[in-house]
């Protein structure tokens, strides 16, 4: 739902393929509202957001509303001790593309201008940052080796692209929703895991291949570059250039590619 979003509100693209990813999105909307896993839910409200970003359509505005409160109240029943700055999340659990549920509800605002969107959004944003900006030198997403339960501790390894480019994607829905500098420095700070600032200081980003590295380790890369990652990456640095459109060189054997920002 997600790329069928993309696809139909990009103008240009084919009219055929956008037109066929439009019947594809029609057969699949009957089943939005039987979606229970959250990642699910937030992935269906960017294609929902693409789409009503370029037109006007009540009833997809009403379907968006609806998953985008289905995240408010999943927050508001396991969030606890907001005060006192405690467990500011949707699940007991941070796993995989954690980034996307609070870049989901930036977008939700920006369609509903609903506050308490804006409010979840910007909680769970910040908290997360709080975790994976731990070490202040460099990002450190969850590591899939035991993820991080709430009252447990959180795991640095293995870290994969796709959480440090749903974290840029994150920032640049936050920078877009409230235009707050913050996160535009936040993206920058998180992109640069790919060009070494990290916690091996090597790059993720392949420059001979123009591809990227499955993930970081405890001591090393690993060396496969699978489709995930590299579209991760791409991802990553198209958002990029949103914020930074002069300092993004079209040419990947660039010398410059090393020092994107």
């Amino acid at each position: 739902i997600w790329a069928l979003g993309y696809v139909i509100s990009a103008e240009h693209l084919p009219d055929d393929i956008r037109e066929g990813s439009r019947k594809i999105f029609n057969k699949a909307l009957k089943h939005f509202s039987e979606l229970t896993s959250l990642r699910a839910v937030s992935f269906a409200i960017v294609g929902l957001s693409y789409i009503l970003q370029k037109e006007h359509d009540e009833k997809l505005i009403k379907i968006l509303d609806a998953l985008a409160y289905r995240l408010v109240t999943q927050y508001r029943a396991t969030t606890s001790n907001p005060e006192k700055n405690g467990w500011l999340w949707f699940e007991d659990c941070l796993t995989y593309s954690n980034y996307k549920l609070s870049e989901a509800l930036f977008r939700a605002y920006k369609i509903t201008k609903n506050k308490e969107y804006l409010e979840v959004a910007t909680i769970t944003l910040d908290f997360l940052d709080n975790i994976t900006f731990d070490k202040k030198d460099f990002f450190a997403p969850i590591g899939q080796d035991g993820w991080y339960f709430r009252n447990g501790k959180r795991a640095y390894y293995d870290q994969q692209p796709e959480d440090a480019a749903t974290a840029v994607e994150a920032q640049v829905a936050a920078f877009e929703a409230t235009k707050k500098a913050k996160y535009k420095r936040n993206a920058e700070f998180i992109f640069n895991w790919f060009l070494g600032k990290n916690h091996l200081n090597q790059m993720v980003y392949d420059e001979a291949t123009g591809g990227s590295y499955d993930g970081l380790g405890r001591y090393s890369l690993n060396f496969n570059q699978g489709a995930e990652s590299s579209i991760s990456y791409l991802i990553a640095r198209l958002e990029i250039a949103k914020l930074f459109p002069n300092n993004i060189k079209t040419d990947d054997n660039s010398e410059d590619n090393k020092k994107l920002l």
